[in-house]
């Protein structure tokens, strides 16, 4: 998968920033020098994509499928995404990817879907908060007022997700049962919750089987149990 993600990854940069791409790691470079390389190359092309929505929109076709091949521990590909094409699109993309394919496929999907329920409009938070660094607006203000802004945002039409999120959640249920691999499960517990009260009743035998495996790991899969974080919180 690291070697698939880099040479995409590689690929794209040289497109948005052909002047800037420091070019391939070196084949006989060290694990720690691989890693260090595509984290770099997944930040560079996340800057160029930032900086310039059209060019992400114009990649988006390459970009997307990418989402399934990272870990997603950052929104460096994602956010950028999300912002130029909306967060249904891309949860729409995701959803397709976390019901086929490899397991590693389909947990990466699931997990990229976290930054689309995270995410939000900047413009109104980065004036905000500008004003307030400038002085001309008191702390305790722009607080109240970043607060306003998370509750009720500004959405366009292409953000409303409230109808995938299950389909979303199925998703990450079956690969959670289904799939052996106890790392690649951990990747999945923030992913849906185990309220049945939030599926269908056709789920119930599903969701029972995760709850299983669940608390027969429990020290894995806390979070998941506990309702930490993520999807567990409701949305």
């Amino acid at each position: 998968m690291g070697t698939t993600l880099q040479q995409q990854l590689d690929g794209l940069l040289d497109r948005a920033l052909p002047d800037q791409n420091p070019g391939p790691c070196p084949a006989d470079a060290t694990p720690q020098a691989r890693y260090e390389h595509l984290e770099a190359t997944r930040l560079h092309l996340s800057q160029a994509l930032a900086a310039d929505l059209a060019l992400t929109m114009r990649m988006a076709d390459d970009l997307l499928p990418l989402l399934a091949l990272d870990d997603n521990l950052t929104s460096q590909l994602a956010f950028p995404l999300i912002a130029a094409l909306g967060r249904r699109p891309v949860l729409t993309h995701l959803i397709d990817h976390a019901r086929t394919g490899s397991w590693p496929t389909r947990a990466g999907a699931c997990a990229a879907a976290y930054w689309v329920s995270v995410w939000r409009p900047t413009t109104r938070r980065d004036e905000i908060i500008a004003t307030a660094r400038s002085g001309t607006l008191p702390v305790e203000q722009a607080r109240t007022l970043l607060l306003q802004d998370q509750q009720h945002p500004n959405w366009r039409p292409n953000d409303h997700i409230s109808d995938l999120w299950p389909h979303l959640w199925k998703a990450a249920a079956e690969t959670f049962v289904h799939c052996q691999d106890d790392e690649l499960r951990q990747r999945l517990q923030t992913a849906f919750p185990l309220d049945a009260d939030r599926y269908p009743p056709e789920h119930s035998p599903l969701l029972g089987q995760a709850r299983l495996i669940a608390e027969d790991r429990s020290h894995l899969f806390d979070r998941l149990l506990t309702h930490r974080t993520g999807y567990g919180i409701a949305i």
